[in-house]
């Protein structure tokens, strides 16, 4: 079978197919996703993300948010500011070390997380609904592969362990399974 389109025609329909970009896509759908169902909470992904971790750990400095986050370090700082602003955060010197915050959540940010526990849950549903309940968890488990493969190549890997750096490990991606 021959394609008879032109190839202009032919290139957009590889950069459609290009693993990169169907990533970004489906990062800014999920993105719009979240941002929907946690309409007039004015909390972004990235700091649900940091609530979210600061909520398991008791409390970090930047440095462990960013880790397990999987953010860099500026980035980091505009969404701590931005949660301190909103009175979800507090951040106080460490004891030993006064160059250093220890950052926990506050009252406030306990609060923000069960007001929006139930909208983010809804967003993950949104973004699985076109799959089965056995193709969501195989997507989950390709994207997981994914990350883990290509974690230590990014600016901002994610150490989930300990929320302190590690030596880096690269993880070779295996094949995947021809169908």
């Amino acid at each position: 079978m021959t394609d008879d389109r032109n190839p202009a025609e032919r290139s957009l329909d590889e950069l459609y197919r290009r693993p990169g970009f169907l990533l970004r896509r489906a990062h800014q759908i999920s993105v719009a996703l979240f941002l929907e169902e946690a309409a007039g909470l004015a909390l972004t992904t990235t700091q649900y993300g940091a609530m979210v971790v600061l909520r398991a750990r008791g409390s970090l400095d930047q440095v462990g948010i960013a880790t397990l986050v999987g953010i860099d370090r500026s980035t980091t700082a505009l969404v701590v500011g931005k949660l301190e602003e909103a009175g979800y955060i507090e951040r106080r010197d460490d004891a030993v070390d006064k160059r250093r915050k220890i950052i926990t959540l506050s009252a406030a940010g306990h609060a923000m997380l069960e007001r929006v526990s139930q909208p983010a849950a809804r967003a993950r549903e949104r973004a699985l609904e076109p799959f089965s309940s056995k193709d969501a968890a195989r997507f989950l488990a390709l994207l997981e592969r994914f990350v883990t493969a290509f974690n230590e190549q990014t600016r901002a890997p994610i150490h989930a362990g300990t929320g302190e750096k590690r030596p880096k490990r690269v993880v070779k991606p295996k094949a995947a399974p021809r169908s």
